[in-house]
């Protein structure tokens, strides 16, 4: 009886597993490509480096392999060009190929979450943490825009469930140094985190060596290590040379550049103040003031969860399992971020969302024994994802966000580089932000005449904009004496053009128009 009474439980439990994962899987792939509509100039920037990359061996800067790339200059994290390559290379250039890394990572992720939290406290748990993390409002807007900061959690949980479950497995404990390296490579942030959280986990570990109850063969996990420094020796490489200044390092093909602005030296740390302020607002109202990024009592894994998640901290420390002390370590190291950024937004702090979503998670999976106050539980939770999902998807939002991705100046750009019909530039007269990147997106010229014809405004600077490159400038005035040629205007300002021609080509936001 109680053999079977096991196998109904496992069914149900699989079924339910399968069930969270079909679901997120829905949220996150629904209208994909198309909301948000438009483009982020990271998106266009990490797009273009990848196709130009791939097709003609050079980012936009001329570098060739860079670990780091160079983008406006003060550089963007390399790894999420790469994975994206593949997608191009089928797909073509285009918002959905660009923002397919962050939905396939943010799907594996789901079935890691559940497989580390069970390690540390069982089925039960790893389903609750899975299912939080499936109707997290963070976890479905980061899967769906491919800003590659976004990347780092979702390695972030796979590298967690790695190095949880290490001890079942040799192939797990390197692929764990693998992926650890490669967060590295996804975020800035992971400077901090992954190397504090490797000190943490080194410093327990041989505090149970000593203690002859180390989990791992010393052997092993030396091999494990020795892995992890070579693979992340180049990004190291590439911190040393712009903390100190040095000059650009090639070894064959292989860049490690020197990045202009000095981010990484000049990077401001919080004062105390500010570190507890920004803390308040990212963790416990859970908003940084960007609707891309979370709405209003929503937050990133709703405002309701900070007493559970609390709560799981005091349980888990009261066990002192030993298994534990990865997810504190993780916990610890993620929350320095506040500490080392001045002025953080969710994007910059992430990290911190995967060790507070489980912590959540444990809390409400011990409530599991008072069934009534449990079903509440979850109730209220389905009720928040129920009115996130009504907001996110409303046309309200839609509009919002359209507006900030500049929806529509993509199909401009296109039909303006068409409408050309000599040798005199396209003139983009608009008040988005880098508007030459979305240029070099949507009309994919060689890299090679980018970086030989490329006039900008503040050359050396730590966000370069584009003046000008062949057949493109980029500068409002040239809208106030119009020649013969072709504009990219906002729609706005197509009354005061068309005295000068009537054919003009209106987008939804943006339009098109011809001279002469």
């Amino acid at each position: 009886m109680e053999r079977y009474r096991q196998k109904i439980y496992g069914n149900r439990h699989r079924l339910m597993f399968y069930a969270v994962f079909f679901l997120a899987a829905i949220i996150r792939m629904v209208q994909f490509g198309q909301h948000p509509a438009g483009l982020n100039q990271d998106e266009a920037s990490i797009g273009y480096d990848a196709y130009a990359l791939m097709k003609y061996g050079i980012d936009r800067c001329g570098c060739t392999l860079p670990v780091h790339l160079m983008a406006w200059g003060s550089g963007q994290n390399a790894l999420y060009a790469y994975l994206s390559m593949p997608f191009i290379a089928l797909l073509g250039l285009n918002v959905f190929s660009v923002r397919l890394v962050n939905l396939i990572f943010a799907l594996i992720s789901l079935p890691a979450m559940y497989a580390g939290v069970k390690s540390i406290s069982g089925k039960r748990a790893g389903l609750a943490a899975m299912a939080l993390l499936a109707i997290s409002p963070w976890n479905i807007m980061l899967s769906r825009w491919g800003l590659e900061s976004n990347l780092f959690p979702s390695l972030l949980i796979i590298a967690f469930w790695l190095v949880m479950t290490c001890t079942k497995s040799r192939i797990r404990l390197f692929a764990g140094a693998v992926i650890l390296a490669a967060c590295l490579y996804s975020y800035g942030a992971a400077y901090l985190v992954i190397t504090v959280f490797i000190g943490l986990c080194a410093v327990f570990y041989l505090f149970a060596l000593k203690k002859k109850k180390a989990p791992l063969p010393m052997p092993r996990l030396i091999g494990a290590a020795a892995l992890y420094a070579l693979l992340s020796l180049p990004i190291y490489l590439f911190m040393l040379i712009n903390v100190f200044g040095l000059d650009t390092i090639h070894i064959g093909a292989l860049t490690i550049p020197h990045t202009y602005g000095g981010r990484i030296a000049s990077s401001a740390g919080a004062t105390p103040l500010s570190a507890l302020k920004n803390f308040a607002m990212m963790c416990i109202l859970q908003t940084d003031g960007y609707s891309r990024n979370a709405f209003p009592f929503y937050g990133c894994f709703y405002v309701i969860s900070l007493p559970f998640a609390v709560y799981g901290m005091i349980k888990e420390a009261k066990s002192k399992k030993r298994a534990a002390v990865p997810l504190f370590a993780l916990l610890v190291s993620s929350l320095l971020l506040f500490a080392f950024y001045g002025e953080p937004n969710i994007n910059r702090v992430n990290a911190v969302y995967v060790p507070l979503i489980i912590f959540t998670a444990l809390g409400i999976e011990a409530l599991w024994p008072k069934r009534k106050v449990f079903a509440a539980v979850c109730l209220a939770y389905a009720l928040c994802f129920a009115g996130f999902n009504a907001k996110y998807f409303g046309r309200e939002f839609k509009e919002e966000v359209g507006t900030e991705f500049f929806e529509s100046f993509g199909d401009a750009l296109a039909a303006a580089d068409m409408s050309r019909t000599d040798d005199s530039p396209v003139h983009v007269c608009t008040q988005v932000n880098m508007p030459y990147i979305y240029a070099l997106f949507y009309t994919r010229p060689d890299p090679h005449v980018f970086v030989e014809t490329v006039e900008y405004y503040n050359p050396g600077g730590q966000f370069q904009a584009a003046h000008a490159y062949k057949g493109w400038r980029f500068d409002f005035n040239d809208l106030l004496d119009p020649q013969k040629g072709v504009y990219v205007i906002e729609n706005e300002n197509v009354p005061y053009i068309s005295q000068f021609t009537d054919k003009i080509y209106m987008f939804k936001n943006y339009s098109v128009a011809v001279i002469g």
